[in-house]
């Protein structure tokens, strides 16, 4: 009896002693908490990142050209047209385009303020009737490419139902978010403009573009040809030999043709720059390989639409196919000097001409994922914070594989 009393006591002196104890954890957890939510508040000011407002998003915005981006909290979307659907942006690939429209360097100059980024993953939050008549439902993963609208640097998205794919269970969106912009470019032109077949022997110029890389993917590992490719520095060349190509080397002026034909000798194609033939064939692909000696080098390697293809029938020796980054003239401007002239091929303008078999394309790319065909190369991720440094990255020819920004992560 009195050892149960003294254990009723002993328990009743530790429950009391234990709420004190509690009440005074809680209260340094509290403190604790407020020193990390200000330490959190000083090192996004540091990075640029504001005090997140009630009802709004972040979205990384360009203001001035040539300037660093500015991390602001926007209203976001409230109506939605039939055709579109709101996304909640997880993860966006940076692409070249995004660093030269930063830098008033592309193709045209785009309209200020602006939200770059048009290559994003994440889930459906609204979604307007088209979308719902096609099978979509929120909370859906997707991929987009925006390339019209641009907008994927914020943390929600508008984008147009057919411009959205849904990423298989089996994906990670982190893995889809950078493959599409490259890997459908490389396919359609591929096979829109060479019928690639397999052992068939190509030269690939990468440059430094995610676009060339992609296409030695796609033609190694999906449509079995022999892949020689030439890239613009060590590194690139040897993402490039990662993917199991003939060969891979780095642009040398001077020893190129030399390195060409002695692997184009490993497959019985002899002499490839012999004779009539095979001055035309160094025509062509000067127009490739001139792009490294432009006074515009970085703003021609980084563009997203002067990915080329040529085919060239040898007589004596088979089919001879040059693709990638070239210098390339509009379709309506006079020959060249050469008699020949190479244009680019342009994802937008075959979005609007033939948006089925652009659709098909994307179809296509995420399968080979789904199926572990190719293996897209990514070459940095960051957090919000960091965007700036993203776009950096791109412009300073770090690597030609992919730069994501992580929209959660601040």
């Amino acid at each position: 009896m009195s050892v149960t009393v003294g254990r009723r006591v002993f328990t009743h002196f530790c429950s009391a002693h234990w709420r004190k104890l509690s009440t005074r954890t809680r209260i340094v957890r509290f403190s604790s908490a407020a020193n990390d939510k200000s330490s959190n508040l000083e090192e996004n000011a540091r990075n640029g990142m504001p005090a997140c407002e009630p009802g709004k998003i972040f979205a990384a915005v360009l203001k001035k050209f040539s300037e660093p981006l500015v991390i602001e909290n926007l209203e976001p979307v409230k109506m939605l047209q039939a055709n579109e659907v709101l996304i909640d942006v997880h993860y966006c690939a940076l692409n070249a385009s995004d660093a030269l429209l930063a830098k008033n360097m592309y193709t045209y100059e785009p309209s200020l303020p602006m939200v770059l980024g048009y290559e994003f993953a994440g889930k459906l939050v609204q979604i307007g009737e088209e979308a719902e008549k096609q099978g979509y439902k929120v909370g859906d993963k997707v991929v987009a490419l925006n390339k019209e609208r641009y907008g994927g640097l914020a943390e929600q998205c508008v984008a147009e139902v057919n411009d959205i794919w849904k990423i298989p269970s089996e994906i990670k969106s982190v893995n889809a978010v950078g493959v599409l912009d490259h890997y459908v470019t490389a396919l359609a032109a591929l096979e829109r403009q060479a019928n690639l077949q397999e052992e068939d022997i190509i030269l690939i110029n990468v440059g430094i573009s995610g676009i060339g890389l992609a296409a030695v993917d796609l033609a190694t590992n999906v449509f079995r040809a022999q892949v020689i490719s030439v890239c613009a520095t060590e590194e690139g060349a040897a993402l490039a030999r990662d993917k199991g190509v003939l060969a891979s080397l780095k642009f040398k002026d001077r020893q190129l043709l030399k390195q060409i034909e002695e692997a184009a000798a490993e497959k019985d194609i002899k002499e490839i720059f012999k004779d009539a033939d095979g001055e035309y064939f160094k025509k062509v692909l000067k127009c490739f390989t001139n792009i490294y000696k432009s006074d515009v080098m970085l703003k021609e390697l980084l563009r997203d639409d002067n990915f080329g293809v040529v085919v060239y029938q040898l007589s004596r020796e088979g089919r001879a196919i040059i693709a990638g980054s070239a210098i390339t003239e509009d379709m309506d401007s006079k020959e060249s000097e050469n008699g020949f002239g190479i244009s680019g091929f342009n994802l937008r303008e075959y979005r609007k001409k033939k948006p089925k078999e652009y659709r098909q394309a994307g179809d296509d790319v995420i399968q080979f994922i789904e199926e572990g065909s190719i293996k897209p190369t990514f070459a940095l991720t960051v957090g919000l914070p960091k965007v700036n440094d993203a776009l950096e990255f791109i412009l300073n020819n770090k690597s030609p594989g992919k730069v994501i920004v992580d929209m959660k992560d601040r």
